[in-house]
């Protein structure tokens, strides 16, 4: 923690309010909610300020943090970029680069004003709860089959099951032993506001969290059977609390989903069926542009330029992307965007081995992006970068001397 660079009082718990404030970025209903905003308007703006009353001498020491804290991303974003210019895309927009030079400068701001774990475990807390409250009024306020936060139901899942997990894991992790009890215990049950969240939203694929999740705090705690009670009592109490949640017929609908994909002769018109026929569309694009993809920009271009991936269907044009990263990648990038996307997950693994928050957004990343479009989504890419460099600035304010 870097105290003698902030002053104490209004201004450092206002910087605080707004650099902490990451989870309105799935919420539309919220300013500066429903997209990127947070980031380039709001966390910029306060990071910028903060790095403007720094002493020169320190500047040196937080661009290189902030330059080591952003490494794993830059195989991603570079073959990205490179990807984009190759094909002509629009060269203003580099998505991945901003956002890794915006979480750079949020970084420094984070180290500026001070952010702990403790922080960024009442911020993970009180963005659960929103988000419970959100999915509550959508639902059963406004009549809606699935809470969406005012934009994307999937998305809105990922966010409420990334914060929930994150009160999880500051609940009971080794590095914060030191807190009250009873503050752990206001965790978890922000947490749970967070499942509830997530089971309202309808969203099959975010579930997978809690299995990373589950999986970090077993080998990283000794509270293994406190851990595996807990999530059972956790899912007991959804079910018994909303009984008609939309959750649950969706889930049921799993395996019916796959069998229908494959006993027909074309693609299902089912979430799973479509995802699977994309999975299809992805490989034979592979195979026809195996280094640097086609320039994807619509799957009717795809469609138009391939005759050999069949006669699509006019509901299976209308769809905007791949649905999954691993596909997503495929199209824009081809296998050099795929191995680069694959050079970042290692990178940063190897650079989160002894930080458990690091290694649960790249296993929440790695699950999201099986079924939704993660990495390569400006909010989702958002969100992994954001809480990477929160946490970093935090782990990194342990100990100053870093």
């Amino acid at each position: 923690m870097l105290p003698e660079y902030t002053r104490q009082g209004t201004w450092r718990l206002v910087a605080l309010c707004i650099l902490l404030c990451y989870p309105i970025m799935a919420v539309k209903w919220i300013p500066f909610g429903g997209g990127a905003r947070y980031l380039n308007i709001l966390a910029a703006s306060v990071s910028f300020m903060l790095l403007w009353q720094a002493p020169r001498h320190d500047i040196g020491k937080l661009l290189g943090g902030a330059l080591r804290c952003g490494l794993p991303f830059l195989p991603f974003v570079l073959v990205w970029v490179f990807a984009q210019l190759w094909h002509g895309y629009d060269p203003t927009d580099l998505n991945p680069l901003t956002r890794l030079l915006w979480c750079a400068l949020l970084f420094i701001g984070a180290r500026l004003a001070g952010i702990t774990y403790r922080h960024l475990a009442i911020a993970a807390g009180l963005g659960a709860a929103v988000y419970c409250g959100v999915a509550l009024y959508e639902v059963y306020g406004l009549g809606r089959f699935r809470a969406s936060g005012g934009g994307y139901e999937n998305r809105f899942g990922q966010f409420a099951i990334w914060v929930a997990s994150l009160c999880f894991l500051h609940a009971v992790n080794d590095k914060a032993k030191a807190q009250s009890s009873a503050f752990s215990v206001l965790l978890v049950l922000a947490g749970m506001l967070g499942v509830v969240a997530t089971l309202l939203s309808g969203s099959r694929g975010t579930l997978a969290a809690l299995v990373v999740v589950g999986i970090i705090l077993v080998k990283a705690s000794q509270w293994r059977r406190g851990v595996l009670a807990g999530f059972a009592i956790l899912f007991a109490a959804a079910a018994f609390f909303l009984p008609d949640n939309p959750m649950y017929g969706r889930l049921e609908s799993i395996f019916r989903e796959i069998l229908g994909y494959f006993s027909e002769t074309g693609a299902t018109q089912t979430s799973i069926g479509l995802r699977l026929e994309l999975f299809r569309i992805a490989y034979l694009t592979l195979l026809d542009h195996p280094v640097i993809g086609p320039g994807y920009t619509s799957l009717r271009q795809l469609y138009e330029t391939h005759p050999a991936f069949g006669i699509p269907s006019e509901w299976m044009l209308a769809i905007p992307g791949f649905h999954s990263d691993w596909a997503q990648t495929i199209g824009i990038g081809g296998g050099l965007l795929m191995l680069a996307y694959f050079a970042t997950c290692i990178w940063m693994w190897l650079a989160a081995r002894g930080n458990v928050y690091q290694l649960a957004f790249l296993g929440f990343s790695i699950v999201f992006g099986v079924s939704e479009i993660f990495f390569t989504n400006k909010i989702g890419l958002s969100l992994l970068m954001v809480s990477w460099a929160l946490y970093a600035a935090a782990e990194q304010n342990k100990d100053p001397g870093k």
